[in-house]
């Protein structure tokens, strides 16, 4: 998801994953006539799209609110080929955190465009001219090989105001052990193009009025290139596993374009004048190579009725953030409904380069970035999900979450002013989603 304000648009600049996660399929047949075949064949091709839709409010306490509307569209064929089509539209408006740290005294910020804005004494500093609009597509499409063998092939695509993305991936499935096993090899490439209002600033210089020499000119860009390993068992009637590990390495520009960093003094915590009547902030800068692994596994275990989804992702990368996930879902099936509460719960230790701060005198490092994004944090979601079937492969469900983001700041910054302020706000939302499949 990419952010970023009215007049100078910001993004996290990020990109989907395109490989996908291994599936385990299957299909029987038995005891149809030729002609009762001949016409369920005609019927079924008729038939044969189906379509999933939703829209989603997502909204934070005093921040970033996005309400999003999406369509996947699956065409089957009855040989075992597959067409999807996935669009989705994101509207983002609100406040975002700039990477400034709070201080006692009220603080003045230009943005790239020009415009400027002041934040109250001991808050935490908020750009309020949120404003975006993503629109992202995808393409698929699946193709058997041999009786035990698929192959698919993707296209995504992704456009907002200061950023494209365009990607291709591959991925080819291998049954076998009597059809109980799925091996699955996956490949994604992708290009982004970052085009930042004002230009890409160079990493930790000064924040200044913009139209100086603190931007390069012009657009950056980065590729990144995934590959993925999985397996899918069935064991026994009522359990199915699955283990992926997958290799990500991004090269180019991943620094933040509107993120910056506070210089204070190292005695006192109070801010360090600037240019003109703003203080002293610098660009963060991030690396320009990331490389990341990640290893994920699921169960899923049928209770009778009832269903028990649990899985478990680790990450670890070159940047020294190292990440668990662990995700659980009950569905609860009942006459005619089901419901199904969901847990989520997510642990991040920081990056090597991760800073609230910088302190005046002491020689700038090759990377920082005040980003608690990329500090140590603990994410938790909780909440339930409700469906209703009603024939003919048609069903509307709604769901209700509520997520909490938390997090510490390395106690070697709370000098000065700079304690009993919190250099690492909670972030609180509420998650609504409807969606209905024909």
């Amino acid at each position: 998801m990419q952010l970023k304000p009215e007049g100078r648009k910001r993004g996290k600049i990020a990109s989907s994953l395109a490989a996908a996660t291994c599936s385990l399929l299957c299909a029987s047949q038995a005891g149809v006539s030729i002609a009762a075949e001949e016409g369920s064949v005609a019927e079924e091709s008729e038939k044969a799209w189906t379509y999933d839709t939703a829209i989603q409010y997502y909204g934070e306490a005093d921040r970033v609110t996005d309400i999003s509307a999406n369509l996947l569209a699956t065409r089957s064929w009855l040989d075992g080929r597959s067409f999807t089509f996935k669009i989705g539209v994101d509207t983002l408006t609100g406040a975002s955190a700039n990477g400034a740290a709070p201080a006692r005294t009220p603080q003045t910020f230009t943005g790239p465009s020009g415009s400027a804005y002041t934040v109250q004494a001991r808050s935490t500093p908020l750009d309020p001219t949120f404003l975006d609009t993503r629109v992202a597509a995808s393409v698929n499409y699946s193709q058997p090989l041999t009786e035990r063998m698929r192959a698919a092939f993707g296209v995504t695509f992704s456009t907002e105001y200061d950023y494209l993305h365009g990607g291709l991936n591959a991925r080819l499935d291998w049954d076998f052990n009597q059809r109980s096993t799925t091996l699955t090899l996956g490949a994604a490439y992708a290009h982004d193009i970052i085009d930042p209002v004002g230009g890409a600033p160079i990493g930790l210089s000064d924040m200044r009025v913009p139209g100086n020499n603190a931007n390069k000119l012009g657009q950056d860009s980065k590729t990144i290139g995934d590959l993925l390993v999985g397996v899918t068992q069935v064991v026994g009637k009522r359990t199915i596993c699955q283990f992926n590990y997958a290799l990500s390495r991004a090269d180019g520009y991943q620094t933040d374009p509107y993120k910056i960093i506070s210089v204070v003094d190292p005695v006192t915590g109070d801010n360090v004048p600037g240019f003109g009547p703003i203080n002293l902030y610098l660009h963060e800068k991030r690396p320009d190579t990331r490389t990341k692994h990640a290893f994920y596994s699921q169960v899923r275990h049928a209770l009778h009725r009832d269903i028990f989804d649990i899985s478990y992702r680790y990450m670890t990368d070159d940047w020294g953030v190292r990440s668990h996930t662990i995700d659980l879902r009950y569905r609860l099936r009942y006459s005619g409904f089901y419901v199904q509460p969901h847990a989520r719960y997510y642990l991040q230790n920081a990056a090597d380069f991760y800073a609230p701060v910088l302190f005046d005198g002491d020689p700038l490092p090759q990377h920082a970035t005040a980003d608690y994004r990329m500090g140590d944090l603990t994410g938790a979601t909780i909440g339930v999900k409700y469906g209703y079937p009603f024939g003919q492969g048609r069903e509307w469900s709604l769901r209700f979450e509520y997520y909490q983001q938390s997090g510490t700041s390395p106690p070697e910054y709370s000098v000065g002013s700079l304690q009993g302020l919190d250099l690492f706000p909670d972030v609180d939302a509420l998650i609504f989603q409807g969606g209905y499949r024909f």
